[in-house]
Formats: C-alpha cells, structure tokens, sequence
C-alpha cells in the first residue's frame, strides 16, 4: 500500500474523542484516525457485506459502521446527479452511475440499522449516541 507522510494539527475535541475511542477498542489513536480517514475518503463499500455478518463485530467495529458514508467524491457525484435529474433526463451511463450510488447508500442505511440495533441489544444507549452527532 502507497502511504504519504504529513503532520496535522488535530482540534483537541477530535483528539480527545480519538483518544477515548482508542482506549475502549484497545487500539492505537493513530489507527483510530486512519481507519476515519479511510471512512471518509476511501473506496466504495462493498455491498456483498451481509447484515447478518455483523454479528461477528466487535463494538468499536459496529460503530465505525454507523458512522460510515459515502466517501465526499462519491457523495458529491451523487448530489450532482440527483440534481441534474431533477432538471432533465440523466444519459443512461448517467442513470446507471447513479443507481449504482443509490444501492451503496440503501445497503449502507440497511447495515447501520443492523448495527445500532446490535448496539442496543449489547446495552449501548444508542439514542443518546445519535444525539451527539452519529
């Protein structure tokens, strides 16, 4: 894997949640990070990701889930389409890129459903949680 190196300047509130979220999942804050860098930024998701798969999640690995969207291209590209839509008809490459996008976020709500309701089950207070910005 290709890695660049640079130094951020992080605001003490996101390295303070970083922190806290390291120490509960036993990890490092730098791969708490990355791993929300790649939330971000990263690839597609996958859709062959079963609901019933995430079981197997540990806590940490479930939230991570819930806080998942779309990477910022691909949110972007989608709103673009969506938009152009409204004003005329899409091509049909067009059509089909955003059908595409629309079944990454319809399995991504499907899985973040699964995993919030696995949270509440394990005794997480989810409604609170979603309050403070899930």
């Amino acid at each position: 894997m290709d890695t660049a190196k640079f130094e951020i300047d992080l605001p003490s509130d996101v390295y303070e949640r970083a922190q806290q979220i390291a120490q509960a999942s036993d990890r490092s804050v730098e791969s708490v990070i990355l791993d929300g860098l790649r939330l971000l930024f990263g690839k597609l998701p996958e859709t062959n990701l079963s609901p019933d798969e995430l079981t197997a999640y540990r806590d940490d690995q479930l939230w991570a889930v819930v806080h998942h969207r779309l990477a910022w291209p691909q949110e972007t590209r989608l709103q673009q389409l969506i938009e152009q839509g409204k004003r005329a008809a899409l091509s049909e490459s067009e059509q089909s890129e955003m059908e595409r996008l629309l079944v990454l976020v319809d399995h991504q709500m499907l899985l973040r459903s699964k995993a919030l309701l696995l949270l509440k089950q394990r005794g997480y207070d989810v409604e609170s949680e979603m309050k403070l910005g899930a």
